[in-house]
């Protein structure tokens, strides 16, 4: 049977799975292995053991697991809340002040979560009831809670930068590192839009609350210091190179269940025994996931579909710019109907040889992949952050967040430009290491 035909059955096959509603773990490993059935029988199939084995064992990924449960942990805290009442008293007396705190509480949220679902949900049920009770545009209110939230993705710690890393076999710590100025630079255009927005069409109400006081600037650093040494404690011992991301996942979790239990005070339990129940059932999640991907990736490099494709990429009479351009496009596309992760793990080893064949950064390149998942996660019909913010909230439809959360998804369009335009934004931070 020729390879074209092979590859074509068992695409194929993959359509026909997804399209019949089967989870993405099972598309990728019928279609995987039965890929590699016909290209070689039993004896293709029985290396799958190895390989599958091999892959899921690596130290790298206990990385994942426990930034799951930190995320889980600082969830259930109620730091959310801390962050959210900080920021917004003071900014509330600017123009759209409450949404800028929202972006805000969500960024630092998400440099301690990493999860941008928990992020929508532990800022929003704060932010989105006192934005509409203070008069707020219900559509610049869900916007500016469920686009922000997407930054706990590209801030480290990030699980798609994990997942990247170990796929592509390039350094998790570097990519932890990269992502900073990104995130930094996503949420400032996301503050910017807020702020612009504001002035032009002023949808909130300025309110005339009394000045912020030394008592309460002196409580917001009593409730705040410690979430604040959480993050300097697991992002600096990566960049100081302390320790790796796996060990630095380890110290977080310690220090979210020690400001939980001891600072919070409001971890029962069954809350404890919530956070390890939860954080299991989406490793485990993960995890099938991630086999099901061992094995669709086994059967493209058996066919070298992935060297077939940079050959094609790299025969292609366009600036390399262009090319970039292309790739970024079927991303985007793909993410509409495709989660995050299950799109880093399809994708990036299909597009490494290209990425090497076109002398990109393969750290550079991950940020991107990373920043156009941001989009994803708010863009029908698989938005994860769109179905999450309706879930949690009775005030506003899905309409409402849809519309408010697309002008977002031209400005995460604008900063993935940015990031493509300007690789140094990400691979600035990683050269100092």
């Amino acid at each position: 049977m020729s390879v074209v035909l092979i590859i074509t059955i068992s695409i194929t096959a993959a359509l026909i799975l997804l399209m019949v509603g089967c989870p993405v773990f099972v598309c990728l490993g019928i279609s995987g292995g039965l890929g590699i059935f016909l290209n070689g029988g039993i004896a293709g199939l029985s290396l799958l053991q190895t390989t599958v084995f091999g892959s899921v064992s690596k130290f790298t990924l206990v990385a994942a697991p426990l930034f799951i449960l930190m995320g889980d942990i600082i969830f259930r805290s109620g730091i959310g809340a801390d962050l959210y009442n900080a920021f917004s008293r003071v900014l509330r007396r600017l123009p759209g002040g409450l949404a800028i705190a929202t972006v805000l509480a969500s960024a630092v949220f998400g440099a301690m979560c990493g999860v941008s679902i928990a992020a929508v949900a532990s800022i929003g049920v704060i932010a989105l009831p006192e934005m509409l009770r203070r008069g707020y545009s219900p559509k610049l209110a869900a916007g500016s809670v469920c686009a922000p939230g997407a930054l706990a993705m590209l801030i480290p710690p990030s699980l798609p930068f994990i997942l990247y890393g170990e796929v592509a076999g390039v350094s998790v710590a570097e990519l932890f590192t990269a992502g900073i100025l990104p995130g930094l630079l996503l949420m400032l255009l996301m503050c910017g839009y807020i702020a612009v927005h504001e002035i032009m069409f002023k949808t909130s109400v300025l309110t005339h609350d009394d000045p912020l006081t030394l008592k309460e600037i002196t409580g917001f650093i009593k409730r705040l210091w410690s979430p604040l040494l959480l993050i300097f404690m697991v992002l600096g011992s990566v960049y100081f190179g302390i320790a790796t991301p796996t060990e630095s996942a380890a110290i977080g979790v310690m220090g979210a269940y020690a400001i939980a239990v001891f600072i919070y005070r409001k971890l029962s339990f069954k809350d404890f025994i919530l956070t390890l129940t939860t954080s299991a059932r989406v490793t485990g999640i993960i995890l099938v996931i991630f086999v099901g991907a061992v094995i669709f990736t086994q059967f493209l490099n058996l066919l070298r579909v992935p060297d077939m494709f940079a050959e094609f990429i790299v025969s292609i009479n366009v600036s390399p710019l262009m090319k970039l351009i292309l790739i970024q496009l079927m991303l985007f596309l793909l993410g509409m109907f495709v989660d995050g992760g299950s799109m880093i793990l399809i994708t990036t080893p299909i597009l490494l040889p290209t990425v090497y064949a076109m002398n990109w950064d393969p750290i550079w390149f991950g940020v991107l992949m990373v920043a156009n998942i941001n989009i994803a996660v708010i863009t029908p019909p698989v938005g994860l952050n769109l179905y999450t913010l309706a879930g949690i909230s009775k005030d506003v439809d899905m309409e409402t967040i849809l519309k408010g959360t697309m002008p977002y998804v031209i400005v995460e369009i604008i900063g993935l430009i940015l990031l493509m335009a300007f690789p140094q934004i990400s691979l600035w931070l990683p050269g100092l290491m």
